[in-house]
């Protein structure tokens, strides 16, 4: 490579040529040095980060497996000593004897009532009517969880309703429960697990949803 020392003036057209002709060669050089670079970083992230999430994928497609596995286990045995739970809408929550940790096992339900659903409200508003007239904490207690969304039932409030079944023997009451329950029509179910750590006195998420992981 020629050293040109001259100043600009001093060249000719040729040797003016020759140094512009050596600056593009220079720039190109480092151009395709910080392109390889890169690229070779580019692909060496890509395969090292995809690896590592194939397996983290693989694990926590295993861990799910096991955990719901083993918290549906608990539940049937949960069910077969207590009546309490026999009927029960498959959600409960356990914690470690030390109270460091807490599991929680809950389904939801997503689905619609039909026309049968404002037979049943009329039912269970004739009976509250007629037996919390004079309570009125009570009577707005359950009338509330009578509340609509959209012209629509919540069937998390009708649950609640469903666990007081028993405790009223009144035939508008029982008829009120028994056509909200026929009335129900599910689309899909979908279990879920949530895992927690107490930290001083309060419960922390773990949190295995890597959309939400604040880093």
């Amino acid at each position: 490579m020629t050293t040109i020392t001259a100043t600009v003036d001093e060249l000719t057209d040729d040797q003016l040529e020759a140094l512009l002709n050596q600056r593009r060669a220079s720039k190109a050089r480092e151009q395709n040095e910080k392109r390889t670079a890169y690229e070779g970083l580019k692909e060496e992230t890509i395969a090292g980060l995809c690896g590592v999430a194939i397996h983290m994928n693989s694990l926590l497609r295993a861990f799910k497996k096991t955990a719901f596995e083993d918290m549906q286990t608990l539940y049937a045995l949960l069910q077969e000593y207590s009546q309490r739970h026999a009927d029960g809408d498959g959600n409960f929550t356990i914690e470690s004897a030390d109270k460091a940790f807490r599991i929680e096992y809950s389904k939801q339900e997503r689905g619609g009532f039909d026309e049968r659903s404002v037979q049943a409200e009329k039912h269970i508003i004739d009976f509250v009517n007629k037996q919390f007239a004079g309570d009125p904490t009570t009577h707005q207690l359950i009338t509330s969880l009578l509340e609509r969304k959209k012209g629509a039932l919540d069937i998390n409030l009708v649950q609640k309703l469903y666990s007081m079944e028993d405790a009223y023997q009144d035939e508008n009451w029982q008829a009120g429960i028994r056509l909200l329950k026929e009335s129900w029509n599910p689309s899909e179910s979908k279990d879920y697990i949530r895992f927690y750590q107490k930290v001083k006195t309060e419960w922390k998420l773990i949190n295995l949803n890597f959309a939400s992981v604040v880093i």
